[in-house]
This record gives structure tokens, sequence and C-alpha cells, in this order.
């Protein structure tokens, strides 16, 4: 059964935290962790505020219990009852503690240890024999097949304890009151944990696991290719490549097997494959394939039957090394023989501070475990036997070194009550909230107010870096993010049509932050993190540069981690450029000029690219260009310039299609700013055209919009011009252009 709180949980810190719950109408009635628990059966479910203690634990209904969410997710009650019930702490205590059903007990594991070492016997050469052997086999075949079952099965279980027993440690680390309580079955689980090794041993030979080192230490041999035995697998260097591709083959399935190597013979069937139809010559080629394949088995025989000294490896399990889930566990992922050699050789194993397996092991296999790769990694003891930490009695009440997690560490206290985070209270975070991987804001004396990803706060901790969360995107006050309204029924288009009109009053609110939100909202219509992928863009809004927003790593799934929606860097960034023509210098070539404005609050807009400078072979692309890579948003190996610095820009060599870069989204003033210049641009052609063929007609009109830019008030002077002499200059360029205009202005 799933782990359900009990009310003899100690809940340590925790203990009175108030909850809120839902219960039918009686005084004793089951408590529920949502009022749409299908056990609530009452159509009037009541909520109320209640303290967390045993007696508020005994209320609980058997399905809140076990998977309900008492607490809001990311604050340290929810990680304790999340790391607690369902499949966590609960269930692992409860696991791998005694046998069960498909237990095999240790008679039936004699016996299927004699039946794996018994030898194949040789086929004999009299035809009547060779029947009577024919016989005799089909009748061991499934006999052996059942010994090979069991040795899977012992062998998986052992693996599985120990995974267990991580688990276990790891979890009771974070909640360090806990281990007096859950003392009695860490013993069970340690007691079974050394059954199960002990039935393990049983079951793989020593030489076998000798003899796999021996061959994964082998060289290539030279192979008779010239023989005529061999001729029907064509030319002699035909016949050699064909030769060496089954030496690698049978080498590969010795040297990662628990088995002896007389059980790989069957590999010399593969150089049939190319035979076709071809039967001349077939039984002849196996027959010599045969005993060269019984060479190399006598030569790793040979090396396995050398006497060696012994010596101390160890293997440290990362934090993760356990997880539960399909391929994510590297206990999962021990090859045969790497768990052959941790269930034969295994002398200790502590669990505090650190999982470390000591193995006392043969030379040939130390040092293949030293110099292969493998699933864990190895390394020789740091200090001397002397000098290495005592086993830990399994129940050993003694505290796990910090504190663990407790209120204080995530958004659930005041925030001057806030305790410093540490790498182990974002391990529990990850492994019991869903998302998250999401931005948080941290604080920290040398680094002030900062916004980051979990895997980037994981890294810095790993670092030394001391400070605490602040909160997380989805800790953001409700209040702060209005109800969206349901889209109309005529459904507006995510990319609305561009205005090239300047003088159109929403010409440019592509490029503002509220078309950015408006955007992001239509990507993910429909979606259940629609208003989580919200409160990320107003804590990434935040942040002075977005290449800090990426994350590091890789996710369970091997896909590089996102602390938020890819939409939401169009939320960001409008993924396409500015038009700065109004700020390029006057010049007197060409139909199209520049107005020379200035450019004002503009001029520190930000703009990502590849490559602003021109320094790498190819075009530079926009964060969002299909050129570049899969995954959309900004990298740290981006260049982040700003429009000052990119106008004029003569190395820049942008992409055709994307453009080259992509602008942060524009305030309101920026917007106004950037309408109000490309108009001003429009007038000045209207102007000169005036002027040119000395034609009055409308200059009262134009003088009159002219008039409208000359005349800004102190507020939108401030605004779009944080120095004074680009307001002089838009001031003198508005000048110029009401004495050019002909006739009275």
């Amino acid at each position: 059964m799933y782990g359900q709180l009990t009310s003899d949980v100690p809940l340590g810190p925790f203990e009175g935290t108030t909850i809120t719950v839902w219960s039918g109408q009686g005084k004793q009635a089951k408590l529920h962790a949502t009022p749409s628990c299908s056990y609530l059966r009452s159509a009037r479910g009541v909520e109320r505020t209640v303290h967390l203690d045993a007696a508020v634990v005994g209320r609980m209904c058997p399905q809140c219990g076990t998977y309900g969410s008492w607490a809001r997710p990311g604050t340290g009650l929810a990680v304790f009852l999340d790391t607690l019930t369902g499949l966590g702490l609960l269930y692992e205590l409860d696991s791998f503690r005694d046998p069960d059903e498909d237990a095999f007990e240790d008679e039936e594991v004699r016996h299927a240890a004699a039946v794996l070492y018994k030898p194949v016997a040789d086929t004999p050469a009299v035809p009547g024999e060779q029947d009577d052997a024919e016989d005799d086999e089909d009748d061991t075949w499934e006999e052996r097949q059942e010994a090979q079952r069991v040795r899977e099965s012992v062998l998986r279980q052992w693996g599985g304890a120990l995974a267990s027993m991580h688990r276990t440690h790891r979890q009771l680390a974070l909640f360090p009151w806990l281990r007096a309580w859950a003392g009695a079955a860490l013993e069970a689980k340690a007691g079974y944990l050394r059954v199960l090794q002990e039935q393990a041993q049983l079951l793989v030979a020593e030489r076998a696991l000798l003899a796999a080192t021996a061959a994964a230490a082998m060289t290539e041999p030279d192979v008779p290719a010239d023989e005529p035995a061999f001729a029907p697998l064509g030319d002699p260097g035909e016949a050699r490549r064909q030769l060496l591709s089954l030496w690698r083959r049978w080498r590969s399935a010795v040297e990662d097997s628990w088995d002896d190597p007389q059980q790989q013979t069957y590999v010399v069937h593969h150089l049939t494959d190319t035979m076709g139809s071809r039967r001349k010559g077939r039984d002849q080629m196996l027959e010599r394939a045969r005993a060269v394949v019984a060479g190399w088995e006598a030569d790793v025989r040979a090396a396995a039957g050398e006497r060696h000294g012994d010596r101390v490896v160890v293997a440290r399990l990362p934090h993760d090394a356990a997880e539960r889930g399909s391929g994510r566990s590297l206990v999962d992922r021990l090859g045969e023989w790497e768990l052959g050699v941790l269930a034969s050789y295994t002398a200790d194993v502590v669990w505090e501070p650190q999982s470390v397996i000591t193995v006392r092991v043969p030379e040939p296999v130390a040092v293949r475990l030293l110099t292969q790769h493998h699933t864990l990694s190895y390394s020789e003891p740091e200090t001397d036997e002397a000098d290495q930490p005592a086993a830990q009695s399994p129940a050993d009440p003694r505290s796990a070194t910090g504190s663990g997690v407790g209120p204080g560490v995530f958004d659930d206290t005041p925030v001057h009550s806030r305790h410093l985070v540490t790498g182990e209270h974002l391990r529990a975070l990850r492994a019991t909230m869903r998302d998250a991987e999401q931005l948080y804001v941290v604080f920290s004396v040398g680094g002030g107010l900062e916004v980051v990803a979990l895997s980037v706060l994981e890294e810095r901790c790993a670092a030394g870096w001391q400070g605490s969360i602040i909160a997380g995107a989805s800790d953001l006050p409700d209040a702060l993010f209005a109800p969206r309204q349901p889209s109309p029924g005529q459904e507006e288009p995510v990319w609305p049509a561009r205005i090239h009109d300047p003088h159109h009053e929403a010409f440019g609110s592509h490029l503002s932050t509220a078309e950015g939100e408006r955007v992001l909202v239509r990507l993910r219509e429909g979606r259940r993190d629609t208003d989580h992928a919200l409160r990320s863009l107003a804590l990434a809004r935040g942040v002075a540069d977005l290449r800090q927003l990426q994350a590091v790593g890789y996710d369970d799934r091997d896909f590089p981690r996102r602390p938020f929606a890819s939409a939401v860097w169009h939320g960001l960034l409008a993924m396409e450029q500015l038009d700065l023509e109004p700020f390029e210098p006057d010049t007197d070539t060409g139909w199209q000029r520049g107005s020379g404005l200035p450019l004002g609050v503009l001029a520190g807009v930000q703009a990502y690219t590849s490559d602003a400078e021109g320094r790498y072979q190819g075009r530079a692309h926009s964060p969002d260009c299909k050129h570049r890579r899969p995954e959309h948003g900004v990298s740290r190996d981006d260049d982040l310039v700003t429009i000052a610095e990119l106008l004029g820009n003569k190395g820049f060599d942008p992409c055709s299609k994307c453009g080259g870069y992509a602008v942060r989204r524009l305030s309101q003033d920026q917007v106004a700013y950037y309408r109000a210049a490309h108009r001003l641009h429009s007038l000045t052609h209207q102007v000169h055209s005036a002027a040119a063929r000395n034609n009055g007609t409308g200059s009262a009109e134009l003088a009159a919009q002219l008039r409208e830019f000359a005349e800004l008030d102190r507020r939108t002077a401030n605004a779009w011009f944080p120095l004074r002499k680009e307001a002089r200059q838009w001031r003198q360029t508005v000048n110029a252009l009401l004495g050019e205009l002909p006739g009275p202005a």
C-alpha cells in the first residue's frame, strides 16, 4: 500500500501549522484536503482552518492522507508531506524489509546456484551419443533458464533494496526528527538487505566476474582469416573483418556478464548472416569458429585463474542516484557485471552524510573499476581505513548534518525569519514539486535581490552561495493578476497585421510590453499553466540581463531544463527589429535618408543576437530564428547590445530571415517616443518635398503638427529624453523644419 500519513508520525516543527481542510457536518467527520475529494460525500462540505497535529492526522480520510495536498506547493509543509506520502518515505520504510511473495527461499537459491555452476558438457563425437546428449541438453535447458531467472530476480531485488535504503536515508536527512521513529524500520531494511546480498553472492561466481574482467582488458587478437574453413566468408580481408567483428561481439557479451564465457559461444552464428541461403562450407566454418572462440575463452580463463591481491575501492552515490522512475535511477541502470561485483564484494555501506559503498575486490577488478567508464563513479579511499567514518547503525537517532527542511526555508514564514537555503533543501523541493524548475526571487548580502532559475540556484549553492528564497513565480500574490477575460467569439490573430502608417495611433504597439502579454496569453490559451506563465513573465521583466534566465542541466528525460514555457520569451522580446531610419544621420545621398533624431529613451533598449560584432562564421540570428537551434529564447552565449551600440555597427551581419536580433519589449514611454520619432521623420520628408517644389499648399497643417512636437510638456520631455542635449536637439530639428516650410507658417 502506498504511504499514508498516520497519527504516530512525528510532525516536528510543522506541528501546529495552520492548514485548510474540508469536512462534513459532524464533529468527528473525516477531514479532506480538497472539496473535490471523492470520499467527501456530503454536498455541504464545510471549509475549516485547523492546526496540524496527531488528532487532525488521525481524522484525515485515507485518500487525502496518501495523495492529498494539505499545503500550498513549494512551502516547507508541502515538501514534508509530499516526501512522506504516496511513494515517499512511508512507502520506502515499508518496502524491502522482509520477503514478499516473489522472494525465493534459501534452498531455491542454493539449487539455482548448483545448476548455474554445473559445467556445460562437450558435444560427443559419436553420432549416437550426440543424440543422447541433445536429449539431455533439452532436459536441462529449462532448468538452467529457471536458475537464471532466480539469479536475475535476486540480484535485481538486492539492487532495489540498496536503492530503497539510499532513498530512505536521503529523505530522513531532510527531516532528522524522524530518525528515532524510523529506527526499527531501518533495522529491518538493513537486515533484509544483508539476506539478499548473501543470496546474490551464492548466484554469482567469482571466476565469471574475473573472466569478464580479463575479457574487458583483451586487445585485438590475430585471427586465422586465411584458413580454408573461412573461405565462405569471402576473401581473406573480408574474413578478417568478420572475425574481428565476431571477437568484438563476443568480448562485449562476456565483459558485461556474470555467466561463464562458455555461455557466449552462440555468437559464432552471426558469421552466417552474410552467407544467405548458401550451405556449402557452413558447418565446417562454424566448427572452426567455435574453436577460435574456445581459444579466446581459454585465454580469459587463464587470466582469471591467476592469484591476485585485494584492493579497496569506494563508490559514492550521488543524491539522485536512486530516484524512482524508469531510466532515472543509476542503480536501475547497473549492468550485469557491475551489479554482480557490488553484490559479491561489498564490504561496507555508510549512508550518512553521503551513501558510500566500500568494495574489497581482486586487483584486476579494481583496475577496471577505476580506469573504465561505469554507471557509478569509483575511486580509491581518500584516507586510511582507520580514518574512515564508522558505519552508522540504521537505528542511530543522531541528527543528520544540518537542520533539515522546516518552516522558514521556503515561502511559508515572514521574510525576516527565513533560513539560508541549501542544496539539500533544493533537492527536496525538486523531488516533491512538479513545476519546481521555475524562477525564484532570492536575496544574498553580496548579490542583493535577484531572479534566477532553480537549477542556477542549485549550482550556486553547490559553489558555496549563501542566501534565502523570498518567493517563487507561483508564490506571487493573486491580487496582482487580474482574471483573464475569455476570448471573443471572433478570435483575434496571435500576430496581428503590422501598421506601417506612423500617424496611426496603434503604430509601434506590436513592440510594447502590453502586446507581449497579450501574445503570451494567446499562445498559451487553453492550457493550465497560463497563469504560471504570466507570473514568470512578471518576474523575468525585472531581470536586467535576460541571459541570466537560462536554466542549466537537463531533466530526467534528457531535455534542457526550462524555468518557464517558451512562449514567455515572446512576452519578453519582440522577435523583430526596430526601424531606425529616423535616427540615422541626415545625408543628402539616396532617396531614403535619416533625420538625425536623437535615440533618447530608445538608446538603452536591449537587443539580443547570436553575434553582434561579426566574430563568428555565418550571420547573426535572433533568439527565435529557426536557423539557430530548436530551443527558443536567449542563451548565455548570446550577445547583448543596446540600440545605440547597434546603430551604425558595420560588423553586424544579420540573417535575412530573422533580421539578426530581437529587442526587449518597449515600455509605454518608449513606444510613444518611437511613434513620435517616426511621425516627425515622416513630416520631415513632407516638409522637404514641399520646400523642393516651393508649394505652400498644406503648410498650415504641417506647421500645426510640427508645433505639437515643439511644445512638449515637462513630463513628456523628461520621459523621452534622459539628456537635456537630446531634448534641445529635438527642438532644434522641429524649429528648423518650421523655418523650412514655404509660405507663412
